[in-house]
């Protein structure tokens, strides 16, 4: 799993094609493969995570959008993004 924290800097590669069928964005990831599917508040991330920005940042956005707790906004959002460095979909900033 990839080293993440609020205070890490995230963008979305450059691999992904993108599509919606059915209302899910479909991620697929044209060097590998895999492909990720996203809804609920999962493509609004994908929509921050178009230019750097760091979790901390998507985390105030999102609580800022949705009616979510920040405790399990911080905790899905990391995951999310850990999730997306690990099948190689965003791209860490040292």
């Amino acid at each position: 799993m990839s080293a993440v924290d609020t205070t890490t800097t995230v963008t979305a590669s450059d691999h992904p094609t993108t599509t919606t069928v059915d209302g899910e964005l479909m991620l697929l990831n044209t060097d590998t493969g895999m492909y990720q599917g996203l809804t609920g508040v999962g493509p609004r991330v994908w929509e921050l995570l178009q230019e750097p920005t760091t979790v901390q940042r998507i985390v105030e956005t999102i609580t800022a959008e949705y009616d979510v707790p920040d405790e399990n906004c911080e905790r899905d959002v990391l995951e999310f993004v850990r999730t997306m460095a690990d099948e190689e979909l965003v791209e860490i900033e040292p």
